[in-house]
C-alpha cells in the first residue's frame, strides 16, 4: 500500500507505532520498523541520557526508518530535542505543545516533522508552522485525551479538509475495518497505539494490564479527570482512585505524577491507558501479524467489499437494501 505518508517517510505501511510513554521502547519500535511500518520510541519518561541509549538500542536492531514521539508540556523537552538531533533521528513525532517551537531548527537538520493535533484548527495551525504530516487523533484514543472530544469519524475528514499535507488518523483504530474506514475519510495512513500492546514484542506491560485489554470490551476504558486533564484509562480501581485524587481536589501535576510514576510491569491494577477499540483485541500475536491484518485486510475492504449494500430509488424515500452475499 502506497500513500505519501510511505513515500514521505520511506516505509512500506501506512502504520505508525504510537509513542505510549515507558512502552514504546527500542525493541517494540524496531519490531514495527522491521515490519514495514514506523517505529515509535516514547520519550515522555526518558531523561537525555536514557533516551539517547534506547536510541542507539533501536539502531542496533534496524536499520529502517523511525521515530521519537516527544510530548512538547514536558520541561525536559528541548533537552530532548537536542538528544534528537545529535543521534540524528530520521522523524519526530511532537505533541502536546506549540508545533513552531521546534520545526524549523528540526527540519534544518533533515528531520521530518509529524505533529499530533486533535481539531482542524490546531492541524492548520502545524501545517504553518512548516510540519510535514499531522495525526489527526480522536478522543477514542488511550491516555491523555483532547478536551474537544471530537470522535475519529468526525475528525479525521474535517482535518483532510483542512490541510494539504498528509494526514495520519489515530484513535479506537483497532483492526482492519477502522484501518480501511480512515483511508476512506481521507487519512492516508494511522498511528495505532493499543493493538500493539498485546504483542510478544511489548515486554513494558505486566500481566495484569495485558489480562484487562485481552478480556476488555467496548465499554472497559473511561475518560477520567475532565476538566483538569482528560485522559482515557482502562476502568479498574486505579482509574477509580484517581478520581477520587480528582474529586478532592488533585491538579494536573497530580494526575501526570500519578499516571507516569505508575508501575506497569505490576501483576495488580494499574492507571493503564487504552484506546475504545480494545475490544476487537482478542489475543497477543507478533507485531508482524497485527500490521500485515490491517494493511492486507484493508486492501481486500476496499478491493472487494465496499460498497456492502446496494440502494434502491425506486420510491420517493431511500431504501437501504443490504447486497445479497
Amino acid at each position: 500500500m502506497r500513500t505519501r505518508i510511505t513515500e514521505l517517510l520511506e516505509i512500506r505501511h501506512p502504520i505508525a507505532l504510537g509513542g505510549m510513554a515507558g512502552v514504546t521502547d527500542a525493541q517494540l519500535a524496531a519490531a514495527v520498523s522491521e515490519a514495514g511500518g514506523l517505529g515509535t520510541i516514547a520519550a515522555a519518561k526518558e531523561s537525555a541520557l536514557s533516551l539517547s541509549a534506547e536510541i542507539r538500542r533501536l539502531k542496533d536492531l534496524t536499520e529502517r526508518p523511525f521515530a521519537v514521539n516527544v510530548p512538547l508540556m514536558l520541561t525536559a523537552a528541548s533537552e530532548l530535542v537536542e538528544v534528537i538531533i545529535k543521534e540524528e533521528v530520521p522523524v519526530i513525532i511532537t505533541a502536546a505543545g506549540n508545533p513552531a517551537a521546534y520545526t524549523k531548527t528540526l527540519k534544518n537538520n533533515g528531520i521530518t516533522v509529524i505533529h499530533v493535533v486533535p481539531c482542524a484548527e490546531l492541524a492548520k495551525r502545524a501545517e504553518d508552522a512548516g510540519v510535514d504530516a499531522v495525526i489527526a487523533e480522536g478522543f477514542e484514543s488511550g491516555g491523555f485525551a483532547s478536551p474537544h472530544e471530537i470522535g475519529t469519524l468526525a475528525l479525521i475528514p474535517q482535518v483532510s479538509d483542512a490541510v494539504k499535507i498528509p494526514v495520519l488518523a489515530a484513535g479506537g483504530i483497532a483492526d482492519a475495518r477502522g484501518f480501511a474506514a480512515c483511508l476512506i475519510l481521507g487519512a492516508e495512513g494511522a498511528s495505532i497505539g493499543t493493538s500493539f500492546l498485546a504483542t510478544y514484542e511489548c515486554t513494558r506491560i505486566g500481566k495484569a494490564w495485558r489480562r484487562q485489554i485481552l478480556s476488555g470490551d467496548d465499554t472497559a476504558t473511561k475518560i477520567v479527570a475532565r476538566g483538569v486533564m482528560p485522559v482515557r484509562l482502562l476502568a479498574n480501581s486505579s482509574s477509580r482512585e484517581l478520581e477520587e485524587i480528582i474529586a478532592a481536589g488533585g491538579s494536573k501535576q497530580d494526575i501526570q505524577k500519578y499516571i507516569l510514576k505508575a508501575d506497569w510491569m505490576a501483576e495488580a491494577d494499574g492507571p493503564f491507558p487504552c484506546g475504545q477499540g480494545l475490544g476487537l483485541i482478542k489475543a497477543v500475536r507478533t507485531v508482524h501479524e497485527v500490521i500485515e491484518s490491517f494493511v492486507s485486510g484493508a486492501e481486500d475492504l476496499l478491493r472487494e467489499k465496499a460498497p456492502q449494500f446496494k440502494i434502491s430509488r425506486e420510491d420517493p424515500g431511500v431504501e437501504l437494501n443490504y447486497a445479497e452475499q
